[in-house]
């Protein structure tokens, strides 16, 4: 049983819809089964189809066009080839047209990732050796190819030959004097399929040949001249053996189609179903349509939903049924939008069930219905004498003998055309049996009656399509949970009826009337202050939510500049770290050089400048850091008295920040020898200050904790192999001064045999590095030149 009949879909103009969708196919096969398509009552099918059209969305959306082209309704050529018959050329040049394009839209979809689509596109059947007979033998709709058969090459080329022959004859005929006299005109003709000349009738005798026609006044004959006759006869034989040979062909063509018939109409089924789906696609992306959610549960939510066929001019309108209640009682004035609200739940039920999208809000659901019943309109059967009124209620009697729990009923003015009293009461019947059936069901009305059945029900609701209180236009907006009232006064006061009349007809209603109309009027009112209040709320919300990204926004590319800042900090803090550590290896391989090889007064020199350098560094050191004064090294303590200075003693140098022994008692000049670490250095008494015990003890335990970490991660061997002179020097230098560290006495550098060039870097960095007593190469078993052996002081 259809989900829908013809009478409803014919209501609910579900034709208009089918043809627009019909538009959008490329093809007339894609174009026929739009304008066939029904819904489906199978929740898995209307998913399936809703899903294709999900994929066909995306492929519109992305601009891909799917190769359709050349495909046509080749169905019934194939089908006379399968029985048996011949077709011509224009036929089968459209069904190789079709076998081309089947071969391209499979190619399409190897490069397309939508699964359905894909596995449909990927799933087409291939002839490739018909194809290729085809387009060798019907390269157009007009003929066959010579190349078709030998046969029929051969017996073209003998054709045009003869035809040249007769026509050269002819030519040298009609050019030579002694025979132009005798023609009316000095050119040639056909009659039938016969070359001929137009000799004057007089002199017939001359022009021996083969009179084929005359002109109506008989003046002139046509003849075919006996020295192109027998030419002529034989490309007549030709010609008869040429089309032969072309009957021959097109019946193997023919035959061969008629083997693959079956999978031909196949190929050609599952491409108009392509381009139907994409069809769907289409029609989707026009409408800005989306895809709804398939409610299991029998709940409808159409969230501003527009009506289909009525473009952008339509009301959105949104309506929830089945959650809380079964039935919406529709009420308000004529032309307010009633019957579009009917139309648009029902044909959005039917396009969801025919796997179309619905031009509404994200979040629209819908089940599946198994009957969807339509009453709108205004009918009258002269045939059967029916009224209105009776004619309403022969297609709501069908429509109850029908109607299941998963059924969707819309009835348009239930209950009109008769006395209202009897009207209301047979509408609230009607609505009472639909509750007790559980059907969803839309109504709409000018009753009062039923607006208070629908509050006194709990399955029932009441809903009412807005007006503009000033303009007494209707806005088409639907208002759920509100009756709507006539506004009957007030129109007709507009309209320019005596206002006396107005108030008499006012105090004729019944007090019951009057009180439940000033309830709806004040009820209005209350929701267009809770409307206004509500969009006044929204943007508010809104813009606490603009300003809410704002400062995100703000405080990430606060955090990304931080962090960008720490980075470079932390960048530069390294680089200045390593120029401090090399200025000051070389400060003290300068000192250590100028203590073996200058005298007393030179190395004073040396070590005054070498103060002066290792000052400097420091200074760049701090500034690059960006210490704070706190941070440097205290100088502001005096400075000890040369008479306290003892041998022995401890003393700080603050320009050097460390600590030293003094080694001797200052001389008369005030200098005195002081041991800094490894280093010797003579300073002036003024240059001492007394012990720096906080610094004393954080060097201590610094060097302690440092010796303790380095002697526990350290490896007796260090690796260069594969790196340059430059990255190794580094690293040698730092692995020496740790393994010094860490008390090691021998180490390994493997530094690979190679060329040799970063063996003999490596023994030059070892042979100028205070920590390395002496090296040499590895014996054998230890790698021999590939390794160099160091052995560092104790």
């Amino acid at each position: 049983m259809p989900v829908a009949t013809l009478k409803t879909k014919a209501k609910l103009d579900w034709d208009k819809i089918t043809a627009a969708l019909a538009a959008q196919a490329a093809t007339s096969l894609g174009a026929e089964l739009a304008l066939a398509l029904e819904p489906s009552a199978d929740p898995a099918q209307v998913e399936a189809w809703q899903a294709e059209t999900a994929e066909a969305v995306q492929l519109v959306e992305r601009g891909l066009e799917v190769p359709l082209g050349g495909l046509s309704d080749i169905r019934p050529a194939v089908e006379r080839c399968r029985r048996g018959g011949t077709v011509g050329t224009e036929d089968l040049y459209r069904i190789r047209l079709a076998l081309e394009a089947g071969r391209r839209v499979k190619d399409f979809f190897t490069e397309v990732e939508l699964p359905l689509v894909k596995a449909l596109g990927e799933s087409l059947p291939l002839f490739p050796d018909l194809e290729s007979t085809l387009k060798r033998a019907v390269p157009t709709a007009d003929d066959l190819a010579d190349e078709a058969s030998p046969a029929l090459a051969r017996l073209r080329r003998e054709k045009k030959r003869l035809d040249n022959e007769i026509h050269t004859r002819l030519e040298d005929m009609v050019r030579s004097p002694a025979v132009l006299k005798y023609l009316q005109e000095p050119l040639i003709t056909m009659r039938g399929d016969r070359y001929v000349l137009p000799v004057k009738q007089e002199w017939r005798q001359h022009v021996p040949g083969v009179v084929h026609d005359q002109s109506a006044s008989g003046a002139t004959l046509f003849v075919e001249p006996l020295a192109v006759f027998q030419l002529g006869n034989r490309l007549r034989e030709v010609e008869a053996a040429e089309r032969h040979e072309v009957e021959r062909l097109l019946g193997e063509l023919s035959r061969l189609v008629g083997q693959a018939a079956a999978g031909i109409s196949d190929l050609i089924d599952r491409l108009a179903h392509l381009d139907f789906i994409i069809a769907k696609g289409r029609l989707a992306v026009q409408q800005k349509a989306v895809r709804p959610i398939l409610n299991r549960k029998g709940r409808l939510e159409i969230r501003t939903g527009r009506h289909p066929l009525l473009g952008p001019e339509a009301v959105p309108i949104s309506l929830p049924l089945g959650r809380s209640f079964r039935v919406l009682v529709v009420t308000g004035p004529n032309t307010g939008g009633k019957t579009v609200t009917l139309k648009t739940v029902g044909l959005f039920a039917l396009m969801h069930q025919a796997g179309l999208h619905l031009p509404a809000g994200r979040d629209t659901e819908l089940p599946v219905y198994d009957r969807v019943f339509c009453d709108v309109g205004d009918e009258q059967s002269i045939e059967q004498s029916l009224s209105t009124f009776s004619s309403h209620m022969k297609n709501i009697v069908d429509i109850l003998a029908h109607t299941s729990g998963r059924s969707l009923v819309l009835l348009d003015e239930l209950g009109a055309g008769t006395d209202p009293a009897e009207g209301a009461a047979l509408a609230k019947a009607i609505l009472e049996h639909l509750v007790e059936v559980g059907a969803a069901t839309v109504a709409t009305t000018h009753y009062s009656e039923l607006k208070l059945f629908a509050y006194s029900h709990p399955n029932v609701e009441n809903a009412s399509v807005e007006f503009d209180p000033v303009t007494l236009k209707p806005t088409y907006r639907l208002l759920i949970g509100l009756p709507g009232r006539s506004n009957a006064f007030e129109i007709a006061a507009r309209l320019g009826l005596p206002r006396p009349l107005v108030d008499r007809a006012r105090s004729l209603l019944s007090q019951t009337d009057v009180r439940a109309d000033d309830l709806i009027r004040s009820l209005e009112e209350k929701r267009l202050r809770l409307e206004e209040a509500i969009q006044s709320a929204q943007a508010d919300r809104s813009e606490a939510e603009r300003v809410k990204k704002e400062w995100l926004a703000k405080q990430e590319a606060f955090n990304a500049k931080k962090e960008e800042l720490l980075r470079r900090a932390k960048s530069e803090a390294v680089s200045t770290i390593n120029y401090a550590r090399r200025e000051a290896e070389r400060i003290i391989r300068e000192l250590r050089s100028a203590s073996s090889e200058l005298i007393e007064k030179d190395r004073t020199l040396a070590a005054e400048q070498a103060r002066r350098d290792l000052s400097q560094a420091q200074e760049r050191v701090y500034r690059n850091l960006n210490l704070d004064d706190e941070d440097k090294a205290p100088d502001a303590e005096p400075a000890v008295p040369a008479a306290e200075l003892k041998p022995g003693q401890t003393v700080f140098i603050p320009h050097l920040n460390l600590n030293g022994t003094l080694l001797g008692s200052p001389d008369a000049a005030g200098n005195v020898l002081v041991q800094v670490g490894m280093l010797k250095v003579e300073l002036k008494t003024s240059e001492l200050r007394p012990r720096h015990e906080a610094k004393a003890r954080r060097e201590k335990d610094a060097v302690g904790a440092l010796a303790a970490s380095k002697a526990q991660a350290i490896s007796p061997e260090l690796d260069l192999r594969g790196l340059t002179v430059d990255e190794a020097e580094y690293l040698v230098e730092k692995y020496l001064d740790d393994a010094r560290l860490a008390g090691l006495e021998r180490v390994r550098i493997i530094h690979g045999k190679g060329t040799g060039a970063l063996r003999q870097a490596i023994q030059a960095i070892l042979a100028r590095n205070p920590h390395v007593e002496k090296f040499a190469l590895a014996d054998y078993r230890e790698g021999g030149t590939g390794v160099t052996v160091a052995f560092l002081r104790k």
